[in-house]
Formats: C-alpha cells, sequence, structure tokens
C-alpha cells in the first residue's frame, strides 16, 4: 500500500491543501492520523484521466453491454443505430486508452450507490443483487467484506430498506449498488463486469479491466472471424428498457 502525505496528495491531484483535508473530513480519501499528519492511501485518490468522449445514451450503452458487444440482435435499436454502434465498438478495441473511452461511454448506464452494510456478504446472496465488478469471481479480486452489483430499479428501495444499508462514503462504503433499468441474471456479460471495474478508480481494478478487455476484444475478433452466434444474444429481450431516455 503506497501512503502518501496530505501536500503530496494535494500536488498529485493539482488541488489545494484545504480540498485534501475537506476530502478526508468527507471520507472520500482513506487516510489515518499518525501524530500531527494525515498519511493517504495513494489509491484512493481519484484518477485523473483523458477527455474520452461524451456518454451514450442510456438505451444505446445497455444496448452494448446486454449483449456483450454483439449487438446486431439487440431489438430495441434500429439498424443504422446498430451499424453505428459497432463502429464505436471496433474503435474501443484500438483506442490507445480503451478503458477511458468505455468509462465516458458507459457513463450513462444508471444510479450508482455507495453504501454500508452489517453484512455485505448477505446482499451478495440477496436474489435480487446480481453481482458484478470486483464481486464478479471474473475479476480475481479478493473482496469478501465487500459487494458490487446491480439491482433492477424496481427492487431498489426493497433491498436498500431489507439490508438496512445507509449511505456511505466512497472511501468507506462496502456496498455499491448500480442502479438497472432493465433485469440482469448472473453471470453479467464481461463487458459489463469489465466497465465495473474500470469505473473503481483503483489502479489494481482498472489493471484487471485492462487485461479482460483485451481478452473481450481477443474473443469478439475471433468469434466475428469464425461467424460464430455469440451465446448472450439469445439472452436479450426486445425493449426492456421502456421509457429509457435516447
Amino acid at each position: 500500500m503506497a501512503m502518501l502525505s496530505a501536500p503530496e496528495a494535494a500536488q498529485q491531484m493539482g488541488v489545494s491543501l484545504r480540498r485534501v483535508y475537506a476530502m478526508i473530513n468527507a471520507g472520500d480519501l482513506d487516510a489515518q492520523r499518525i501524530g500531527q499528519h494525515w498519511v493517504i492511501d495513494a489509491a484512493s485518490l481519484p484518477q485523473q484521466r483523458r477527455h474520452a468522449g461524451r456518454p451514450m445514451s442510456q438505451r444505446i450503452v445497455w444496448a452494448m453491454l446486454a449483449s456483450d458487444g454483439a449487438v446486431d440482435d439487440v431489438d430495441w435499436i434500429g439498424a443504422d443505430e446498430a451499424y453505428r454502434l459497432r463502429r464505436r465498438i471496433d474503435r474501443l478495441c484500438s483506442d490507445p486508452e480503451p478503458i477511458d473511452r468505455l468509462r465516458s461511454w458507459a457513463a450513462s448506464r444508471g444510479e450508482v450507490l455507495h453504501l454500508s452494510a452489517q453484512d455485505p456478504a448477505q446482499v451478495r446472496e440477496d436474489d435480487r443483487f446480481v453481482v458484478s465488478g470486483v464481486s464478479d469471481p471474473r475479476a480475481g479480486i479478493s473482496a469478501a467484506a465487500f459487494a458490487e452489483g446491480y439491482v433492477h430499479r424496481d427492487d431498489a428501495q426493497g433491498l436498500v430498506a431489507d439490508h438496512l444499508l445507509v449511505p456511505a462514503a466512497r472511501a468507506r462504503a462496502d456496498v455499491v449498488l448500480r442502479v438497472s433499468p432493465l433485469p440482469l441474471s448472473a453471470p453479467v456479460p464481461l463487458l459489463v463486469v469489465i466497465t465495473d471495474l474500470a469505473d473503481s478508480g483503483g489502479p489494481r481494478e482498472r489493471k484487471r479491466a485492462e487485461e479482460l478487455l483485451s481478452l473481450w476484444a481477443c474473443g469478439r475478433g475471433n468469434a466475428a472471424s469464425a461467424s460464430v452466434r455469440h451465446p448472450l444474444r439469445d439472452a436479450v429481450q426486445p425493449d426492456p428498457l421502456g421509457s429509457c431516455p435516447r
């Protein structure tokens, strides 16, 4: 674990020392006081990345994520939209910073709640909760005391109430609850896991997202060259987003 002093953290983030102390007090930075000084976990600093384009609409981004990039058979977008989305995915695979672009495109996919739970394991076991990100086994990250995943928007309020989940600062949350506009089932498409890992902001998660994205892009290329139907296409249902914005 790399630790930084408050002045070092301020320099890396390009903010004032006063701003660093405010972030510590809000729980946005993982810090501890040693004597009269604060030391900060470098992994908790927000990642400053290049601007990577505008977010997709929620309807379009879920066409990409729910189909795992196999957009031809997604019934809630038209042929022209599918063509343009395929072109964008092709650019993603050749982008020098694909993780930044994917994060930007998928920013509109749903509300994200950072919460604290009495028992994150019970949250993971709830049928309404579908694991993703660090909680998905494909991430290969040990996170037994943490729960990250999706809940359908119709079930979000009930899940929060049943598990007595309370809002928490991002650095102190042990549940990351992503509210989805369409029902998901386990295992979620790999591209969803990659996107959620990329969103975490931690260097370990970002590195794993890059590794998985490379594997995903390779598999996509092999499937395209062999003209093999992707098994996740069959799971895409027509118009699950209903009134999602265009």
